[in-house]
Parts: C-alpha cells; structure tokens; sequence
C-alpha cells in the first residue's frame, strides 16, 4: 500500500472511532451525586380553634402555606380539645402527617402541646419531657427521609413558667442531651419557641446556630397567638457542620379587608452538605 494511501486509511478510521464514542450514551455525572439537597422548615404559632381570627383566616392560612410548600412545619402552642386541633387540620388540608407532642394524658379534654407536620417521610419518631415540667414541656422528634439522607427535627418550646434562667438551662440541657442520645449523627436541627436571648441560646445549644441571619437585632414581632414575644423567639437551630446555604423570611399573612395582617412565623431554607447517614 503506497505511504498516502495507509495514511488515509488511518484518518478514516480515528474519524470512525470518535464519532462512534460520541453516539454512546453517557453515564451520569457522579457530580450530581453530590449537588445541594435542600430542606425549608416553619417554625409557627396559630390562633387556637376558638379564636375568631383563625376560623376567618384559616383557608388562607392553608393557601399562604400551599403556595411556600415548605417540607418541614413545627407549630408552637397547640391547644387540642377532643382530639382536633388547629395544626392537625392544617396538616390535613396541606396533606401532610401530623404528629401532635404533649404531656397531657389521652383522657384530658383539653390538651397542651406542639405538632410536627411534614411532608416527608418518616422513618422513626419519638417524645420526651423536658424538666422542670410545664404546660407545653413535651419535646418531639422525627427522622426523615431527604433524598438518600436521613436528617432528624427536633420541636421544642423552651418557655419554662415560670421563665428564669435556672429554668431554661435545665430545660435546654435536658433537650441537648435527648438529641446526643437518638441523633445517631445524623443531621439535626431543633424548631421552635426560644425565651433565651441569642447570646444564651447559642452558648447553651453547642454545635447549633439560629438561622436568623441577625439574631441580636430588633425583638421578634408577637407571632398570631400573642406568644414568642420576648427573647430570641421562633427560628430553626441548625448544626452548622452538617448544613450551609441559610436564608430565613418571615410569614406574613396580609391583611384582607377588616381583618389585620397576621405574623405567623419565619420560614428557614438550609442546604445539607457533607457526608451523611442514607436511608435503606
């Protein structure tokens, strides 16, 4: 074969070989194993049942929260009467589960507590009483499925009556050593009602930080119940070595004709990073 003719034959067949590499198709990028998984958590407080704002608004209340679709709803301040509450009937019109947390027994008619609304999986959940014992000391827990990672939700009230500081320390401590005995390492954060200021908060949760952006500024705006309304108030605690990417709004439900505006809550965006725990 002449030196032009072999040098041709070659070409074609690197030409063949690159097209034919082109066609196959292509595995999936291992990067997208590792983009940001995202979660949102409410921290929230209602009207009770009884309260006139909450049977004019609660169809609105059920939109505003259809429209922010937020994975995770803590709602602080629960107050259950024949086994139906605000929360749960909201959790039934957003179709999520509704797991109500309290320490009144089933026989109380009126019982005191705080829900954990998700729509998410579940894969285990848990309550424990917080000391000194109060009206709403029940904290609880739930272990969800987020993608292939498992990330656990604490829901708590930390507003010992009466609220002083030997108080919440016992009952901060009791909830910070639930956690260390069922995280598992797993991701965790806490969502609810604080009293502490931020500077005490933040000493006495280690490992977690508000997703406030700006904790110390001004004091947090009564939310629809009337509670939250001194110390650091409602927010999402995240442990900051397993989540990044925070934005933190509040929730406002506008004003409608005679009825005011009413400040439900805040709404927390974090990004989980890093190696975690994955669901079987």
């Amino acid at each position: 074969m002449r030196p032009l003719a072999h040098a041709r034959l070659l070409l074609s067949c690197l030409l063949l070989l690159a097209l034919q590499a082109q066609a196959r198709p292509q595995a999936p990028a291992a990067a997208s194993e590792s983009e940001p998984r995202q979660l949102t958590v409410a921290a929230l407080e209602l009207p009770s049942r009884d309260d006139a704002q909450w049977k004019q608004r609660r169809e609105q209340v059920a939109q505003l929260l259809t429209e922010l679709q937020p994975d995770v709803i803590s709602v602080q301040q629960v107050l259950q009467q024949q086994g139906r509450n605000p929360a749960c009937w909201l959790a039934s019109r957003l179709r999520y589960s509704c797991d109500f947390v309290t320490a009144d027994p089933p026989s109380q008619p009126l019982r005191h507590g705080n829900a954990m609304l998700t729509r998410l999986p579940v894969s285990e959940d848990g309550v424990t009483l917080l000391h000194p014992p109060g009206t709403f000391s029940a904290a609880g827990m739930m272990r969800l499925k987020l993608g292939e990672a498992l990330v656990n939700i604490y829901v708590a009230r930390l507003r010992p009556d009466p609220d002083e500081a030997t108080a919440r320390q016992h009952q901060t401590s009791d909830l910070m050593t639930w956690i260390g005995a069922t995280a598992e390492g797993m991701p965790s954060l806490i969502a609810g009602d604080f009293s502490a200021n931020t500077v005490e908060l933040v000493r006495s949760t280690p490992g977690f930080q508000p997703a406030r952006r700006n904790p110390g500024g001004r004091a947090e705006a009564p939310a629809a119940s009337g509670g939250g309304s001194s110390g650091h108030g409602l927010d999402v605690l995240f442990q900051v070595k397993h989540f990044g990417g925070i934005r933190q709004q509040p929730i406002l439900l506008p004003a409608d004709g005679d009825l005011p505006g009413l400040r439900l809550g805040v709404l927390a965006t974090l990004r989980l990073q890093g190696d975690t725990a994955t669901a079987e």
